[in-house]
């Protein structure tokens, strides 16, 4: 844990995409023995009969803000000045089994069982992005001819933007694949119905190069993950009712870092921790601002994943992983602020009972 200055310089690093990720492996706690477990430590710290109040892991919410003692929302002013306030920052995530903490099911079904249970999440509002990606993937094709020139096809609407994957918004950057004519521009070499293609530049070549790319004996191969984050922009979110204000705060969230979070082998997951980290520095940052509460009231910010495992275990399962939290002890200034980087937290909550108090 750190104090004042270093404390401000994490936080600094959360904002900037330098703090470090969340590990899920070893990492997952059942829900209610997390909650008990938090509330534990709270009384280790001294706060004064901290009251675990919760809607319930088991609601159809993306995210969450549930307070332990005290009203507190992140939106909110503040809880009220004396009170002892807990507030968990959760965004809920279906699990994978490539994250390695049960064993699961396969993946086409895991999308069958979890897709009811996606509404209002970063999981739901990614999937148009995901199935816009996946179709360029399959659907970019490189070639080579007898003299070994290298091709790269695409259809017309992944230049354009817009098209057959979902509400069309992905358009791949020519710039950064295909040689330029001598007029500076980019001229196809063949148009067969919808599907255009041009010779492929000197520093695509070499990134297949250095990618080890390998062509076997076929003369036609999908792009697929040598699609990276760099040759491609989505021009618009393709998203119905952007005035929902949940889908407005993904957008602002989440838009700027959609290409990467698109190539990430587990998209859902980066998705969630990137949310996750926005929300927790906002509220963080509105804590710091109400300087009334600082004077007089213990306060503890704890932010985590929320892994729903129902397709797996059973309705209505879920676990927790802890991620960062950030402390007010005693509102004092000369006790300072401290944080709690993940591998600190998560030993501070398994060093306590993982029942709760009578």
């Amino acid at each position: 844990m750190a104090t004042n200055q270093s404390a401000e310089n994490w936080l600094s690093s959360i904002r900037s995409g330098t703090s470090p990720s969340c590990t899920i492996r070893g990492r997952i706690i059942p829900y209610m023995e997390f909650l008990c477990r938090l509330k534990n430590y709270c009384l280790f710290l001294g706060f004064r009969e901290p009251i675990v109040q919760t809607a319930g892991p088991a609601e159809p919410e993306g995210t969450s803000a549930e307070a332990i003692s005290g009203p507190f929302l992140p939106q909110s002013s503040g809880p009220e000045t004396g009170n002892d306030s807990v507030v968990v920052l959760s965004t809920r995530v279906p699990y994978e089994p490539s994250w390695g903490g049960h064993i699961g099911l396969p993946r086409p079904l895991i999308h069958e069982s979890t897709e009811c249970r996606t509404e209002g999440t970063v999981t739901k509002y990614i999937a148009p992005y995901l199935k816009e990606y996946h179709f360029a993937q399959n659907h970019v094709y490189l070639s080579r001819d007898e003299k070994e020139q290298l091709f790269i096809s695409l259809p017309e609407d992944l230049i354009k933007g817009g098209g057959e994957a979902g509400d069309g918004t992905l358009r791949v950057q020519l710039e950064k694949i295909v040689e330029i004519d001598e007029d500076g521009g980019y001229s196809p070499v063949n148009v067969v119905d919808t599907l255009v293609s041009f010779r492929i530049s000197g520093a695509f070549r070499q990134h297949l190069l250095d990618n080890r790319f390998s062509w076997g004996p076929k003369k036609v191969q999908r792009i697929g993950k040598l699609l990276t984050a760099d040759m491609f922009v989505f021009d618009q979110a393709p998203q119905p009712g952007q005035g929902n204000g949940k889908e407005k705060e993904f957008a602002q969230i989440l838009l700027p870092a959609m290409n990467r979070i698109v190539t990430n082998s587990n998209p859902q997951l980066l998705a969630a921790i990137i949310y996750l980290k926005d929300l927790f520095f906002k509220t963080v940052d509105n804590l710091q601002g109400n300087r009334t509460r600082q004077e007089s009231a213990n306060l503890l910010c704890v932010a985590g994943l929320d892994i729903d495992a129902a397709a797996f275990r059973g309705e209505g399962v879920h676990y927790f992983v802890p991620w960062a939290a950030y402390l007010q002890q005693g509102g004092r200034e000369e006790k300072g602020n401290r944080q709690l980087e993940q591998d600190d937290l998560f030993v501070a909550l398994m060093g306590q009972e993982k029942q709760c108090p009578a």
